[in-house]
């Protein structure tokens, strides 16, 4: 506690940079803002208790609901001023499948439940672009069906991703089939042995399609749009059988994954492909750029008008650019970007991968 009392502004300038520019030590800016909120409610008492001075500047200012709060205004969050993340190059990405169904270089496959599921929610990610979140919350009713095309379309919903940036998207066809593997699986099979899904304040689901869901409320059938429920109200749905209607299941019961155990996925098939298939496998890489690598493989694909074929024939004319900014403009739809800046970002490796032929984005269809 002494050492609190004594802690000075330099004391301070230290441990925010420590926690928003060390690589070692940085934390994202929601952490920091709540790390950071703390300390502040803490200095704050200490004023009003012992009249010692905080060791920043605390600003007080007017809500646009005409309270009063305060920030510490030197100490806010840096700005980003780029989305960080590298994109895997199409024999990468078949890596990464490889590794989280656990098959070495030898064709072995390691005798594990959770080979099925790691592999569908890596080839969601791949097919789709999906954050971390829409991860951890989308449903089976809303994976699109198995296609004989290279392309087809998933709606992104709404109200379980970043901004309500929802919307159709482009789905890499070739991703399905992993997915539907595990749907009626070794998920199916958890389901039917497992026990009913237990939550708080359950909602039952009386039907279910890819665009709607139905429950009955006050003796009334009501219906609800997948795209506008969001993540809280998805974990309180069950459905008919007792399930959840979320994809991504833990091993051993039929519970939804949290949104730390979407991420683990990843880097637990990230090491194990390391370990056992190739050494020089990204070793940073993040479920977040796996929406790297879909962004960019889309664009390229844009790029070398393989779209166009799959599109309204209105919209051919936007899917056949003649550079790659103009492919930039059409992938952002799918990402759900609002500025065509936010794509570039995710797209400046995409030069890197233009001479990979194109069946090694789409697959063989």
């Amino acid at each position: 506690m002494a050492d609190v009392f004594a802690a000075m502004e330099d004391d301070l300038r230290a441990f925010y940079r420590a926690r928003q520019f060390e690589p070692t030590t940085a934390v994202s800016s929601d952490a920091w803002r709540a790390q950071l909120s703390t300390i502040k409610q803490f200095h704050e008492f200490l004023q009003a208790t012992y009249h010692l001075p905080a060791p920043f500047r605390i600003t007080t200012f007017r809500t646009p609901v005409g309270t009063t709060a305060t920030t510490a205004i030197d100490l806010r969050p840096r700005t980003r001023t780029a989305s960080r993340g590298t994109p895997l190059t199409p024999g990468f990405a078949e890596l990464l499948v490889q590794g989280a169904l656990r098959i070495d270089r030898n064709g072995a496959q390691t005798a594990a439940k959770t080979v099925d599921r790691d592999a569908a929610a890596i080839s969601l990610a791949l097919g789709s672009g999906m954050r971390h979140g829409t991860l951890a919350n989308i449903t089976t009713y809303e994976i699109p069906p198995p296609c004989r095309e290279p392309l087809t379309v998933i709606r992104i919903p709404d109200f379980i991703t970043k901004g309500d940036a929802g919307g159709d998207a482009i789905f890499f066809s070739r991703r399905l089939q992993l997915i539907h593997a595990y749907i009626t699986g070794s998920r199916a099979d958890l389901v039917a042995d497992g026990p009913p899904y237990q939550t708080l304040s359950p909602i039952n689901i009386v039907d279910a399609n890819a665009d709607t869901w139905t429950t009955e409320q006050a003796g009334k059938i009501v219906s609800y749009r997948w795209a506008e429920t969001d993540s809280t109200t998805r974990r309180r749905l069950v459905n008919p059988d007792g399930s959840s209607p979320l994809l991504l299941l833990n091993a051993y019961k039929p519970t939804p994954l949290s949104y730390d155990q979407v991420g683990a996925i990843t880097s637990e098939a990230r090491d194990w492909t390391r370990l056992h298939l190739n050494a020089d496998f990204p070793a940073r890489l993040r479920t977040h750029d796996l929406r790297h690598t879909y962004a960019t493989h889309l664009t390229i694909c844009i790029f070398k008008r393989a779209v166009a074929p799959h599109v309204h024939p209105d919209a051919t004319d936007a899917y056949t650019p003649h550079r790659i900014p103009d492919a930039v403009e059409m992938a952002k739809q799918s990402l759900g970007h609002t500025s065509e800046a936010s794509t570039r970002l995710y797209n400046q490796h995409a030069f890197k991968l233009l001479d990979i032929p194109l069946n090694e984005f789409l697959g063989d269809f």
